[in-house]
């Protein structure tokens, strides 16, 4: 049965299958009352269901469904210009999670009962942001992963990592914060009360000296941000803000502004890396960027032959973070007969509730855990880090302190 097909002579002929062989032996006049009598109270029964699994909080509210979305082989979406390259024969994908708003009623209940998909109120996606501005959100996440994914992977096969410029560059602003009504995504903030802000550890400084109701005021350099703007636009302008700080909210007494920043850098690298993912937003796949550009710079098999698929985001400096949709980006996997899947310690548990038993969840908590971990089945990444000079990846340190804040593989895995 067709729920969008609401032709009259579909719905009956349904409602009636199962006992239509005694129906047709009745004389017509009598057959069509009991016929329309059991529709009339089949589709007050389920009325009468619907009413009582629909929360009335949600419906007619702006809603988005999260469901599986795809595992797409990341080492096609890498260019890289001016050095020798691989094609592997293993696979490192990128997951990824189908996004949907202004669902119809059957779609709400199809979800509902689906374990694959999430409904999700719009505004705990989009927040305060129309639509518009929050697709620019997520297309500059994933410029900025990118390019911070290229960094991690040069790094590790020994290139030079050097400043790009000076200042703090502006990679998040937190919601109903003083920076989001005011500040913009890839603004590069050079001054501070008019002292220098040589990077995001000088702009924290100058926040952290000041107090809940100061008003600083902030020099900054604002570029393109539809162009995934890096702070160092040629064309940007200089904007010069005073702002109000807000309380901090873990630190008593100290100004609160409300951003993300890091200091832009680059690698010193004779080539130039790209990578196209199409339509694709958000910063969820830079550990798989980051392992794929390994991959296809280096000969051999980073995977060694294996078929893996990641979650997370990267830093600078190789740390893992979670993103969510640890259970759409599994069936995803499944679907394209992943072997492992990688993931960070907070998304561990959500990932093996979730995952079947022909797939394998590996957590990792840095880019050289993930070399490190794809070792243990074949990958090459350690011959690889010392055929380019680099230094051998190293294990991060697994504490397991329940009250530091700070989850890691070893609380996590041996809890699950």
């Amino acid at each position: 049965m067709s729920f969008n097909d609401t032709t009259p002579s579909t719905v009956p002929a349904d409602v009636v299958v199962e006992g239509s062989s005694d129906l047709e032996t009745q004389p017509p006049r009598r057959r069509w009352p009991w016929v329309l009598g059991g529709i009339v109270v089949t589709l007050a029964g389920m009325a009468i269901v619907f009413a009582a699994i629909v929360d009335a909080s949600t419906i007619g509210k702006d809603l988005y469904i999260l469901s599986p979305g795809s595992a797409t082989n990341t080492a096609e979406s890498v260019n890289v210009q001016g050095a020798e390259t691989y094609a592997p024969e293993g696979e490192i994908a990128f997951t990824t999670v189908s996004i949907r708003r202004d669902i119809s009623v059957w779609e709400w209940l199809i979800a509902r009962y689906d374990d694959s998909s999430e409904l999700v109120p719009a505004e705990l996606i989009d927040g305060t942001r129309s639509t518009e501005e929050a697709r620019e959100v997520t297309r500059f996440q994933m410029s900025v992963s990118q390019d911070t994914a290229t960094l991690v992977a040069l790094d590790f096969l020994g290139y030079d990592i050097v400043p790009e410029v000076e200042g703090a560059f502006v990679l998040q602003l937190v919601p109903e914060s003083p920076a989001e009504a005011q500040l913009r995504l890839g603004d590069l903030i050079t001054e501070v009360n008019g002292a220098p802000i040589r990077s995001s550890d000088d702009l924290g400084d100058a926040i952290r000296a000041a107090e809940p109701g100061d008003i600083v005021a902030i020099t900054l350099s604002r570029g393109d941000v539809a162009d995934g703007g890096d702070g160092s636009d040629p064309d940007a302008e200089t904007v010069e803000l005073e702002v109000e700080l807000a309380d901090h909210p873990d630190v008593e007494g100290a100004g609160f502004l409300g951003v993300r920043i890091e200091t832009p850098i680059r690698a010193d690298a004779p080539f130039d890396v790209s990578i196209d993912v199409g339509r694709v937003r958000g910063p969820s796949a830079g550990l798989a960027f980051s392992l794929a550009i390994v991959d296809v710079l280096s000969e051999g098999e980073l995977t060694g032959g294996a078929r893996v698929a990641t979650t997370g985001t990267i830093s600078a400096n190789g740390i893992i973070g979670a993103v969510g949709g640890v259970p759409q980006k599994i069936a995803a996997a499944e679907r394209e007969g992943i072997d492992v899947f990688l993931v960070p310690p907070s998304e561990y548990n959500d990932a093996i509730s979730v995952a079947g038993g022909d797939i394998e969840i590996r957590c990792v908590q840095t880019f050289d855990d993930a070399v490190i971990t794809l070792a243990e089945f074949g990958g090459n990444g350690i011959a690889v880090a010392e055929q380019f000079g680099a230094p051998p990846p190293e294990q991060s340190p697994n504490p397991i302190d329940p009250n530091d804040g700070f989850e890691t593989c070893a609380e996590v895995v041996g809890a699950s």
